[in-house]
């Protein structure tokens, strides 16, 4: 256990939680030293949000503890937590709507104040006195995160970089001594993270800890004093971030360390005709949530029997990238081109009859239907393509050429034809995976969308599923690769890019991007930091 001293604010030591099978934290051990600013990171899945969960008391660890102020708090309410000095923001704002910006960080300090409907009734004048003074208090919070000049405005009406703040304020309105922030610059524009950054120095100056999570790291190198990397549950690294940007094991956490077998190696040389036009082509193509970024002018092209992937550290804009093409999010400007002609003004379901699939993030299969009727899902667009009756009673040739799609998946992936007729919700996650791209290939696609197939799986598992991509290739299929296992991805594909930040970093031949010294930069988006650091 470690030992306390006067600088320890908070102390986890030997943290574990298993959600069934899932070793979600492992032994995880380290402190928060009063009056500094430590950025908890890790690759997607590391336990991040579960030890957020710990921290503030809505999970209990099975083993191990956590101290606040020399104090175990492990077991203790999230209220009663709270009460004790630590507050927390969450990913979603979940602000207020109905209130105004004020009431809504008055509202954090009345279980402080011990104020409520009987005292108001009894005590008339002091409530009044109370409730003065939290709104006294509320607007000190709001000056310090730079929303004072809102504070009367309803809420609803804030940007979401505003919302964010507002969280944090009112976490604030608690009287927090130690302030945990879930991925605070989550969707903020650059200006809006500028913003974000100060506020967060100023509450340190006022003499609050802050510990946050959060996927951006040339923001959290620029604004943490310390970092600790979670990878797989287990603390794989603590220190500065300089040191920490530099580790090897840190690196390798972030890109993948699995490799698919020898023989797959090097990926296929692709020699495509010169003047044929791309499968895909997009120009200049941005995409805006609100006031945020998420893709900025990303120019890529990917031709017929490629694969290309596209890698990134969450957040980065991948899947708004495959969503902008499948037609699920439409593009502020630039064009996207399918063999050709633009598709821009184009339906979703017409983009999939014309020969686009996607398999999403998560699988997101029909979990009561079995196999079968999962794959029969994938033909529907082929179905309605042959006319409204074929939906009840498709015709000879029309069922026919459904059969023969569906026998060729079943060849491709074998472990779906001996588990045809059991529930896709009872298959293991390699199992699903395969389900969700041969509901894909069911349309019969000639470009196919893969968002990060590999998410969730084990290593063995990992190499099986993108293995099979090179056999699709063959086909004439044109693979489209989303994926945060880099290393793992640039193996099977002909062409990478690296997205940070919605921007397009790095291109090129992917043998060449894996060998690249620069790759680890620029994945992590750490060369931002680098930058202003020599500024």
């Amino acid at each position: 256990m470690t030992s306390s001293s006067p600088e320890t604010l908070l102390e986890v030591n030997g943290v574990s939680v298993r959600f069934g099978g899932l070793q979600a934290l492992c032994d995880v051990g380290f402190d928060v030293r009063r009056g500094e600013i430590l950025a908890l990171i890790g690759p997607n899945g590391a336990g991040k949000s579960t030890l957020l969960n710990v921290l503030s008391s809505f999970i209990a660890p099975q083993t191990g503890e956590v101290r606040l102020k020399g104090r175990a708090i492990s077991g203790m309410t999230p209220d009663a937590v709270n009460r004790s000095g630590l507050a927390r923001t969450f990913q979603a704002a979940e602000i207020l709507a109905g209130m105004t910006v004020l009431d809504n960080v008055a509202c954090a300090g009345v279980a402080r104040a011990r104020t409520g409907m009987l005292q108001g009734m009894t005590h008339p004048f002091a409530t009044a006195r109370t409730l003065t003074a939290l709104r006294a208090h509320a607007a000190a919070m709001l000056d310090l995160v730079g929303l004072g000049a809102l504070a009367g405005r309803p809420a609803a009406a804030l940007t979401a970089g505003q919302q964010r703040l507002l969280a944090v304020a009112r976490a604030l309105g608690s009287d927090a001594e130690l302030l945990l922030l879930d991925e605070p610059a989550a969707g903020l524009t650059t200006d809006e993270k500028k913003l974000l950054a100060a506020a967060i120095c100023r509450i340190r100056e006022r003499g609050v800890t802050v510990l946050f999570v959060e996927h951006d790291l040339a923001f959290v190198s620029s604004l943490a004093d310390r970092l600790v990397v979670l990878n797989h549950g287990a603390v794989l690294a603590k220190g500065d971030p300089q040191t920490v940007r530099h580790d090897p094991a840190v690196v390798a956490a972030y890109l993948g360390n699995t490799d698919v077998r020898a023989e797959r190696q090097p990926a296929r040389t692709v020699t495509p005709d010169a003047g044929a036009a791309p499968v895909l082509r997009l120009d200049r193509l941005s995409v805006r949530y609100g006031q945020a970024d998420a893709l900025v002018n990303v120019s890529l092209e990917a031709r017929r029997g490629e694969i290309v992937t596209l890698i990134g550290a969450n957040g980065a804009g991948k899947s708004t990238l495959l969503k902008a093409i499948a037609g699920l999010v439409a593009p502020v400007s630039g064009g996207i081109a399918f063999n050709g002609e633009s598709i821009a003004r184009l339906p979703m379901e017409r983009r999939t009859a014309a020969g686009i699939a996607l398999a999403p993030e998560g699988r997101q299969l029909f979990g009561t239907l079995s196999v079968r009727d999962n794959l029969q899902m994938g033909g529907y667009t082929g179905l309605r393509g042959a006319g409204l009756l074929n939906l009840f009673h498709p015709r000879r040739a029309v069922a026919r050429a459904m059969t023969e799609t569906m026998d060729d998946i079943l060849t491709f992936f074998p472990r779906l034809k001996e588990r045809i007729d059991q529930q896709a919700g009872t298959l293991s996650g390699g199992e699903g995976q395969m389900l969700a791209i041969g509901r894909a290939l069911m349309s019969r696609p000639q470009l196919l969308m893969l968002d990060e197939p590999s998410f969730g799986l084990a290593p063995q598992v990992t190499r099986e599923i993108l293995e099979s991509l090179p056999r699709l290739a063959e086909r004439g299929i044109t693979v489209l690769l989303v994926e945060q296992n880099a290393h793992c991805a640039l193996q099977v594909a002909d062409r990478g890019y690296v997205l940070v930040n919605g921007q397009i970093a790095l291109e090129g031949r992917a043998d060449t991007l894996l060998d690249s010294p620069d790759i680890g930069e620029a994945y992590l988006g750490w060369q931002d930091a680098a930058s202003s650091e020599a500024a």
